[in-house]
């Protein structure tokens, strides 16, 4: 029978499964600020957003110039209250996360903190939103920071093939514009206008706050009524927002951009969100395109090899929507996929798809809707959206239930009615003609879930996290300790590959198979690897956690690798190899690793190369798999409803299986080089941003040191930080700035990075390295460790939200010898770690000067 859907209900007279009502409280207030409260004590941890009714769309005489985007980046530029940074800094102290975005309908403003925090968190978003003074002095630098933004849409194919869709796509909506505005219209924008448009559209009434968390609903109600009581309405102007006419005839375009690998959008236009035909469009798109059983990716990308990437998708706004497919392929390849894709809505539109695609599908949509639940932050948008849209609290329920009804006749009905050869939008991004040549509910606090080791047999280890929240369960077999250091030099690359090939098959289902089963599930079948590790796994709903457990255990104990199935990931591989020369920060990080580990592992990217790759046989993939993957060394792992004997009664014939440990990768001598000083790598690329980074050694991935180089890098990486402040809002040199970690088990090292103009790039060099001999002499100060520890410890309880990032941050402490609960003693070290501990770790890695400094920039 399984496990009881917890948080799950059946439609009356069906077996139709739908989501629960929501347990929100609403209120609003006499100035039309409407309140919504979601009571939840699963998790010690609040949402808290504003959401304001207004998006690029709504820009009126401004419209085209991304005044709603330009004013999101203002808003915590001061008050009368607060200086510039002084917000953000604020909610960091409170161990909060602070972000916002602009979208084409609206701008929403998010704190994620603990619990203890949200009424001061309260306080001080509020205070941005209703007396935010735009400060003159912020204007100019602001204004070039979003100019490095435009540059940086400039430099990824992505992005340009979406804007190159919406300009095309539409010709008198203002969605053909993009959400960042027109560079030409944007550089218009003057100070008073920005005032103008806030104090337009920011009228009290046109805002939604949002509580989601461990709080009580009434005492929001009234703490907001205390900040917000007092805020005037305002009248606001009408917006006029045209239709899109019919079309009347097929549309093209193609962008030639420097990239290794094409981009299409074929799209057709469709209704708005509220008409009837939209669940049914909806299930035709996730049918088509969404997971690895779809029909597109299987017939495109598994068998035929003529895309590495394709979906379909269903884009429903309130108005004038797009069903569309987006793929990225081998120039070569464009006429044969674009013939194989029409060929495949023409088979829709005759014969309608089989019932169990459909329940697929519908299956599909509800896991993603229980994914975005596992988090408050994500239950707040969920009910942002719902609000926004059709003041539906339930909004989410009720269109999964029209989901429910939708049959596979409605979606062939639907292919024929709108999928029409003259309403066609093809878009294409292409490599220059030369490369194309070239290329072929509680009521207290929950504690945190504690994982606990599980009895599976004698020899492999398991873990449990048990689980009642939603009813979704997650394994996670974890395993390849040493990861890219069990690779051979020649055959960089592997061990992402043979991850990868762990779901393609197995000695008793095929590649295509084993996607239908898992997808008939509803569930989602996933591989990965890192630099330390792999892993495979599987989440589904907790009804059939038995047949999930079958499955993978399947996949762990009878993998099968065939000919066929290593030719379509090594060809995915090498277009991602192709595809990372588009991305400037990962050309620099390659950069940085060739220069600090030479002749190493290390050296060579995760991805590998495109000799080694091609270079690697089955043979090769069954050896490296039976030796560093699928041995008794592994971590098996559960997060969800099921009872660990039920569990012990599945797995432990087949884990019996597998094969005795081998010898795993030891911490040898640190892999890097000595360095006495700068070392200098550079690499020029047709992009309109620069990117430096500066590179130090650290440590192995068991050193001690690791935990204070991670409150360094924290307190360097938030809007709130020393570099943000002195570098992009000083300065304004830069676009983005900060810190980060390339974590090995031979030694890994810390980079201080950098987006900025190419012509700065000597400008910020100098700037960068003067603050990191700051740090170096004189450390953090008191006040940027505690914020960076509440913001540590803040994020732990946000993680802890998601069961199965907890079992697998868990597994793979086992994994690489910590043990399975070191994250509490890391945590407890974390509370203790003093200022002097702290800044003897800044002086022992930065005040060398061996490092290595890589610059990505045009020519």
């Amino acid at each position: 029978m399984g496990i009881p859907l917890e948080g799950l209900t059946h439609s009356t007279g069906s077996n139709a499964l739908c989501l629960p009502a929501s347990k929100v409280r609403t209120h609003e207030l006499p100035n039309g600020l409407h309140i919504l409260v979601q009571s939840d004590f699963t998790a010690p941890v609040v949402s808290i957003q504003y959401w304001v009714a207004t998006g690029s769309i709504h820009e009126n005489q401004f419209l085209g110039s991304g005044i709603s985007h330009f004013l999101e980046h203002m808003m915590f530029k001061g008050t009368p209250t607060r200086g510039n940074s002084a917000m953000a800094q604020q909610i960091h102290d409170l161990g909060g996360h602070l972000n916002a975005y602009t979208s084409f309908d609206r701008t929403v403003y998010h704190v994620d903190l603990p619990a203890e925090g949200w009424l001061s968190a309260l306080e001080i978003l509020s205070d941005a939103m209703l007396h935010s003074t735009l400060p003159a002095e912020e204007f100019d630098k602001e204004q070039e920071v979003i100019r490095r933004e435009f540059a940086m849409g400039q430099d990824n194919p992505d992005r340009e093939l979406g804007r190159l869709l919406f300009r095309t796509a539409y010709t008198t909506h203002p969605y053909r514009f993009p959400v960042i505005g027109l560079l030409d219209l944007y550089n218009q924008i003057s100070r008073e206008d920005l005032l103008a448009y806030y104090r337009q559209r920011y009228s009290i009434q046109n805002l939604t706050l949002i509580v989601v968390g461990a709080v009580d609903a009434d005492h929001v109600f009234a703490e907001a009524e205390k900040l917000c009581g007092a805020a005037t309405r305002h009248r606001m102007e009408d917006v006029y927002i045209p239709e899109e006419p019919v079309q009347q005839a097929a549309r093209s375009a193609t962008l030639t951009f420097p990239t290794e690998q094409s981009r299409l959008a074929l799209t057709y236009p469709i209704p708005g969100l509220h008409h009837d035909d939209i669940p049914a469009l909806d299930v035709l798109a996730i049918f088509l395109g969404s997971g690895r059983s779809a029909r597109l990716n299987q017939v495109c990308v598994e068998k035929s090899g003529l895309a590495e990437e394709i979906e379909a998708f269903a884009f429903a706004p309130a108005q004038s929507g797009l069903w569309g497919i987006e793929a990225r392929y081998a120039p070569d390849k464009r006429d044969a996929l674009l013939a194989e894709i029409r060929h495949q809505l023409a088979q829709v539109k005759q014969q309608p798809p089989a019932l169990e695609e459909i329940d697929r599908a519908r299956r599909m949509s509800l896991l993603q809707q229980l994914h975005s639940m596992k988090t408050m932050s994500g239950k707040a948008a969920s009910l942002g959206r719902g609000w926004l849209i059709n003041r539906d609290i339930d909004f989410s329920r009720h269109y999964l239930d029209r989901l429910q009804s939708v049959t596979p006749e409605d979606v062939s009905r639907v292919a024929r009615r709108y999928l029409l050869d003259h309403t066609e939008t093809l878009v294409e991004v292409v490599p220059p003609v030369e490369k194309v040549a070239a290329a072929a509910s509680a009521t207290t606090l929950a504690l945190e879930p504690q994982v606990t080791p599980l009895s599976l047999t004698n020899h492999v280890r398991g873990l449990h996290l048990h689980t009642t929240e939603l009813p979704l369960v997650s394994f996670r077999a974890t395993f390849g300790y040493g990861g890219l250091l069990s690779e051979p030099k020649e055959l960089a690359g592997i061990n992402r590959l043979a991850a990868q090939l762990l779901t393609k098959g197995t000695k008793h289902r095929t590649s295509e198979q084993l996607a239908r089963d898992v997808e008939a599930l509803g569930g989602a079948l996933a591989s990965d690897s890192g630099n330390n590790s792999a892993l495979v796994g599987i989440e589904l709903l907790a009804q059939d956690w038995k047949c999930g457990a079958e499955i993978l255990l399947e996949i762990l104990t009878e993998p099968a690798f065939s000919e066929a199935e290593l030719l379509t990931e090594k060809r995915k591989q090498l277009a991602a190899i192709k595809t990372e020369t588009d991305h400037p920060m990962a050309l620099a990080r390659n950069l940085v690793r060739a220069a600090l580990y030479p002749n190493h592992p290390y050296a060579t990217p995760a991805l590998g190369t495109p000799e080694t790759v091609e270079a690697i046989t089955t043979a090769d993939i069954e050896r490296y798999v039976r030796d560093n993957f699928l041995t008794q060394n592994l971590i098996f792992g559960v997060a969800g409803p099921v009872d660990p004997a039920d569990l012990q009664k599945v797995t432990a014939t087949p884990l019996s299986r597998l094969a005795p440990a081998q010898a795993t990768a030891t911490e040898a001598a640190p892999a890097f080089r000595t360095l006495t000083e700068p070392v200098r790598m550079e690499k020029f690329v047709p992009k309109e941003q620069a990117v430096l980074h500066i590179a130090y050694p650290s440590a192995p991935l068991r050193s001690p040191d690791l935990l204070p180089l991670s409150l360094i890098e924290e307190a360097l990486s938030d809007l709130g930080s020393r570099l943000f402040i002195k570098i992009r809002e000083e300065l304004g040199l830069a676009y983005f700035v900060g810190a980060s970690q390339f974590l090995a088990i031979s030694g890994g090292y810390f980079f201080f990075y950098v987006g900025t103009d190419p012509k700065k790039r000597t400008q910020i060099e100098e700037a960068l390295r003067r603050e990191i001999a700051i740090l170096a002499e004189f450390g953090l100060t008191t006040t940027e460790l505690n914020r960076a520890r509440s913001k540590m410890l803040s994020q732990e309880k946000i993680d802890a939200q998601n069961a199965s990032h907890v079992l697998y941050g868990s597994s793979l402490d086992e994994l690489y010898g910590l043990g399975y609960d070191f994250n509490t003693k890391r945590r407890q070290r974390l509370t203790d770690l003093s200022l002097d501990e702290v800044n003897a770790i800044a002086k022992k890695y930065f005040t060398t000067q061996g490092c290595i400094i890589a610059t990505v920039s045009p020519q």
